[in-house]
């Protein structure tokens, strides 16, 4: 009954689970450009708000030159990533938030996109 419960006790919930990889992922991934102009930059998670944090920088053109039209396009396109992603799985059935910021090469203060899904949009 010991040996039991102390693999229990070795057992991270998802919560716990979402924090340590995107540590490891940003330790080991990032800053990586995942398309021309596009780097992501770091990913964290939010335990007190159950949110998955992704950091990107544009760069180039898409710095510069982003209409309505591309703002639109890449949140849909940010949420269909969303939906089909199977490694997201366990944490969408938890009901995770996932929250995405890109911010200018050029200035990084300066927010140029940012988008927040929750479960009632994916």
């Amino acid at each position: 009954m010991m040996v039991a419960m102390g693999l229990t006790a070795c057992h991270e919930n998802l919560g716990e689970r979402a924090a340590r990889e995107a540590q490891e992922f940003t330790k080991k991934s990032c800053p990586m450009e995942i398309a021309e102009g596009i780097i992501i930059d770091s990913m964290t998670f939010n335990k007190a708000t159950e949110t998955v944090y992704y950091y990107y920088t544009l760069s180039g053109v898409l710095d510069t030159t982003l209409t309505e039209e591309m703002k639109k396009q890449t949140k849909e396109l940010m949420l269909d990533g969303l939906r089909n992603t199977p490694t997201l799985k366990a944490y969408k059935d938890a009901g995770f938030g996932f929250h995405y910021i890109f911010r200018s090469q050029k200035d990084k203060k300066k927010v140029l996109l940012d988008y927040n899904f929750t479960k009632k949009d994916y």
